[in-house]
């Protein structure tokens, strides 16, 4: 709650629950949003080195489509979002995706995430195709270890982060990693 003690408005209207409970008034510090978005820029850091030892053009290439996927992310997925337009999204999108998008109307933020979560596949599979290809053809050390580098970060510290900072204490029901409630619950 603010200091006056008067309720914020969170992006469902001026004085309304956003309908998560216990997470309305929640501010995810500024060092768990770097900690939550360290690892990703890191992550498009190794995939661009990878693809730059492969070939140079395919590395912009890739940064390009990085920043794209992010926008694209902010778009579809982050306005259905209970924490769009609050600072309790643990990326800090909630709180960027607002200045360009406005909020959608429906509320299916387990679907909209579901359907749409392909359009970062790409950052994931690219480099590890990449590596694989550079590690397979002509191995050097510099590219293996990008690739362990890429790995260890992509598929081990950030599934591990957003589980410490997005996950943590979540009370989402239509939380995309949550199983889907069934009836009777």
């Amino acid at each position: 709650m603010p200091v006056d003690g008067a309720p914020r408005d969170h992006g469902a209207g001026q004085g309304e629950d956003c309908g998560v409970p216990n997470r309305c008034a929640r501010e995810v510090p500024a060092w768990l949003v770097a900690l939550d978005n360290g690892p990703t820029l890191l992550l498009f850091a190794l995939g661009a080195a990878m693809l730059w030892l492969l070939w140079w053009p395919l590395s912009l290439l890739f940064l390009a489509y990085c920043a794209a996927s992010i926008v694209l992310f902010w778009a579809i997925i982050c306005p259905y979002c209970h924490h769009f337009g609050t600072g309790a999204c643990p990326c800090g999108y909630g709180r960027v995706a607002p200045r360009l998008f406005a909020r959608k109307a429906g509320g299916d933020f387990r679907g909209v995430f579901r359907r749409n979560i392909a359009i970062m596949f790409p950052v994931w599979l690219a480099p590890l195709a990449g590596g694989t290809c550079l590690i397979w053809t002509a191995f050097s050390w510099p590219a293996a270890i990008l690739l362990v580098a890429f790995c260890v970060d992509g598929f081990a510290v950030i599934p591990a982060i957003s589980i410490f900072v997005g996950c943590k204490g979540c009370e989402i029901e239509d939380c995309p990693w949550r199983p889907k409630p069934t009836a009777g619950r």
